[in-house]
Parts: C-alpha cells; sequence; structure tokens
C-alpha cells in the first residue's frame, strides 16, 4: 500500500525534528532573545542546562537588576526566542518562558559550576531557573528548509511534533 502524501509530510517532519533535537543535545551554548522594556530584541549567550527534545529547554539567569536584563523583560514579556547551532545546521525557536519555582526540578538541573555565580545555590535569591517553551520551529538542517508550528504542549502527548 502506497503512502499518502499527509503520511509522506509527517515522517519527513518527524525525521528533521529528530535530527534538531539531536543537533540541540550536541551544543552547549543557545541565544536566548527577550523583548526589552523599551520594546527591542535582546539577545544573549546561555548555557543550556537541559532539554527535552526542542520542546522544553532549561537556562539559568540571575535576577540582577529591577530595572533591566532577561529576568526583569520575561516578568513583563514572557515572548521568547531560542537559536542554536552546529556546523551548517541551524534551528530557530520561538516560545514563551517560564520561571521554574518546582524546588526539585531546580535541584535536578542545578550545577555547581553556577556557584560563581550564586554562592548560595538554588537558595540564592537572585538565582533564576527559565524554561522555554516551543510553539513554532524554523530549520535548517542538512540543507532542507522548514518551518513548523505547534499546539501548546499537553502532558502525556507521546509526540510533540504535532503541526497545526
Amino acid at each position: 500500500m502506497e503512502k499518502t502524501a499527509h503520511e509522506i509530510q509527517k515522517e519527513r517532519i518527524a525525521e528533521i525534528e529528530a535530527k534538531a533535537a539531536k543537533l540541540l543535545d550536541s551544543v552547549s551554548v543557545a541565544t536566548l532573545t527577550s523583548i526589552s522594556e523599551n520594546g527591542y530584541p535582546c539577545t544573549c549567550l546561555l548555557t543550556k542546562h537541559r532539554n527535552d527534545g526542542f520542546s522544553d529547554i532549561y537556562f539559568v539567569t540571575s535576577k540582577r537588576s529591577k530595572l533591566n536584563g532577561k529576568a526583569t523583560h520575561f516578568e513583563h514579556n514572557p515572548r521568547a526566542s531560542v537559536c542554536y547551532f552546529s556546523g551548517g545546521d541551524s534551528v530557530t525557536l520561538i516560545g514563551n518562558v517560564a520561571f521554574v519555582e518546582d524546588r526539585a526540578t531546580q535541584e535536578s538541573i542545578w550545577s555547581n559550576t553556577d556557584r560563581r555565580f550564586f554562592s548560595k545555590g538554588i537558595d540564592d535569591p537572585k538565582f533564576r531557573l527559565l524554561k522555554f517553551h516551543t510553539i513554532e520551529a524554523t530549520f535548517w538542517i542538512e540543507g532542507k528548509f522548514r518551518t513548523c508550528k505547534y499546539r501548546e504542549y499537553c502532558p502525556g502527548r507521546t509526540s510533540y511534533g504535532e503541526t497545526v
């Protein structure tokens, strides 16, 4: 039985998504863009602490400034973008950032290398754990280009790669 065009399309999407997740697993640094208090994009390089495929990415940052900075930006506007690359392949993600307050998650992601910024560890009042959640992805992998939009994450869904 021949596959339908829809089935072929779903396979191609699943293939590029798997490659995008593998690419993210291989990098330690990504860009994270917030929207400043003046409405302009502000891009920073950050160490990626953990990722669940490319749908959820965790970053640690500091709440050092009450007037500007990533943490303040995300308090006012959760919209964000993440970009990562290796070799000639790249992925640009659009989504939202949430502050992770759950102690167990913070402890599971904490790295002692962060102690240089947070002497009291996750109890440091300036420590912030960010979770970026993807709602759109643009892939450029192995010379293939594709943009996919995603529904909001639903717990229990076995595959994140459902396009809208």
